[in-house]
């Protein structure tokens, strides 16, 4: 029995006593605890016990194991390689599945198949499914600790064998050892650049984070990094020892000759022999992703180690057509907006160099040497270094405007002027993001940049107001506008 047909037997044997739409599917997912809205002290590992979300897997047929993944997991960078990874590998000719958290502006982003977002209708179809699962721990009979994260993670890897993909690539949620993506038993994995962030759940230190993150470095499965800081590279070479598997690492940007740069993206060479010595365009905007093609470079030289084919071809195929919103994202018109989700001091920092770069800057001002001018419209969690990127902010911005975020973790009106007033950063402070982005926009000059960072929840917040869609729910609750 082919996996198509045994998945479609399953599906079809269940008793299914849930009939949900797509607006009641989003509602049952709302049942459910969401950490990544809600605040969260600590991970307790009594009630995390990721051996129960297993078993919610083995009651679906353990899906994850009918066709070969890719895990990602790291502090900076890690969906945007996913998406490159991803890019790469249908312009090789496979059918792959794309599961990334957190989304902009409807949940279905996080489960994409060759590069389309889920239905609706397979969406509520997915979540019915779930939903009639017991919810009955098998291992201890007792009532099993599910979440938001736990079901979508599910309702990826579900869904992606229902319809028999060639590969997936699975981004962690939230460090490595008690996130739910690392059930998955994954040929090759990969690991971004990893910093201080989320600090109170992971630890506050690199070596603490690193260590978590590292839990998706399996037993005999390659792996594959992007350049460290020494504390992270120390935890992630341990780990591969301890469990008996490689680990390479990437030479990052440094292999890159960069001939051009836009807003619309970049001209590159790459010193690596087999791709050729013809130019390479890359679809993303900003030299930091430069670190996450060398890391997915890697990553597809390993692939091709094992049942893999991926030309050059493709590689040069699938830089110039990938698509990644939210990350350093160009909207051109008056003014031309910037989107980028950057949300710690590792991301801000490379961020703002990517700004700063000399080739970039000669798009709008040819004729001189004058850096861009940015109005910058600003907003964070309350869990993030927020003083420490209004600082950043404050030495290219001509003026920040912060306002709250429509979301339970993120910081208050009050808490965002504080902040700004303690980075010694000059704000306007404004009652919500509509507010601030129109405001922005009047003000924003001929050949000047409007930026927009922070959070990617912020960046999903103004995408939805030029949409024309509601904000989201006060409560953290996700929507079913869209």
């Amino acid at each position: 029995m082919s996996k198509n047909t045994y998945y479609s037997a399953l599906f079809n044997s269940l008793h299914i006593k849930a009939n949900l739409d797509y607006q009641e599917a989003v509602g049952y997912l709302n049942s459910f605890i969401n950490f990544e809205r809600l605040p969260e002290p600590h991970f307790n590992t009594k009630v995390r016990d990721i051996e129960r979300f297993r078993a919610l897997l083995g009651d679906l047929g353990n899906p994850q194991n009918n066709y070969p993944i890719i895990h990602i997991a790291g502090t900076k960078g890690k969906g945007s390689t996913a998406a490159i990874v991803s890019s790469i590998l249908r312009a090789a000719g496979y059918k792959v599945g794309l599961y990334t958290s957190p989304h902009l502006v409807t949940v279905r982003e996080r489960l994409r198949i060759d590069g389309r977002i889920i239905s609706k209708r397979d969406f509520a179809s997915l979540i019915n499914q779930i939903a009639n699962v017991p919810l009955i721990s098998q291992s201890n009979n007792n009532v099993a600790y599910r979440t938001v994260f736990e079901h979508l993670t599910a309702a990826a890897l579900l869904w992606f064998a229902r319809r028999n993909v060639d590969v997936a690539v699975i981004e962690a949620g939230l460090g490595g050892k008690l996130d739910a993506t690392v059930v998955v038993n994954p040929v090759l994995s990969i690991i971004t650049p990893i910093g201080l962030d989320h600090t109170d759940v992971l630890g506050d230190t690199i070596s603490a984070i690193a260590a978590d993150k590292a839990y998706i470095i399996k037993k005999d499965v390659p792996a594959v990094s992007a350049q460290q800081v020494a504390d992270a590279k120390e935890e992630l070479v341990e780990r591969t020892e301890k469990v008996s598997t490689q680990l390479t690492f990437a030479p990052g940007q440094s292999e890159f000759k960069l001939l051009a740069s836009s807003f619309k993206g970049q001209n590159i060479r790459s010193s690596r022999a087999w791709l050729g010595q013809g130019d390479i365009y890359f679809n993303l905007t900003g030299r930091f992703q430069l670190d996450n093609v060398s890391t997915a470079l890697i990553a597809i030289e390993q692939l091709n180690k094992m049942r893999f084919n991926i030309s050059p071809e493709a590689v040069r195929t699938g830089l110039k057509k990938i698509r990644w919103q939210g990350r350093m994202q160009y909207i051109s018109g008056q003014p031309a907006i910037i989107l980028d989700g950057s949300h710690n001091l590792l991301s801000m920092k490379v961020l703002l160099e990517s700004l700063l770069d000399p080739l970039l800057c000669q798009v709008l001002t040819p004729d001189t040497t004058t850096n861009l001018k940015y109005r910058v419209i600003f907003s964070a969690m309350r869990s993030k270094p927020v003083e420490g990127m209004l600082h950043l902010l404050g030495e290219i911005a001509e003026q920040v405007y912060v306002a709250p975020l429509t979301f339970p973790k993120g910081m208050s009106q009050d808490e965002l002027f504080t902040s700004a007033d303690s980075a010694s950063v000059s704000v306007i402070s404004c009652r919500d993001v509509p507010t601030a982005f129109e405001m922005a926009r009047r003000d924003t000059g001929e050949g000047e940049i409007l930026l927009a960072t922070g959070s990617l929840y912020l960046v999903g917040e103004i995408m939805r107001y030029l949409k024309g869609i509601p904000a989201p729910p006060v409560d953290g609750r996700i929507d079913d506008f869209v």
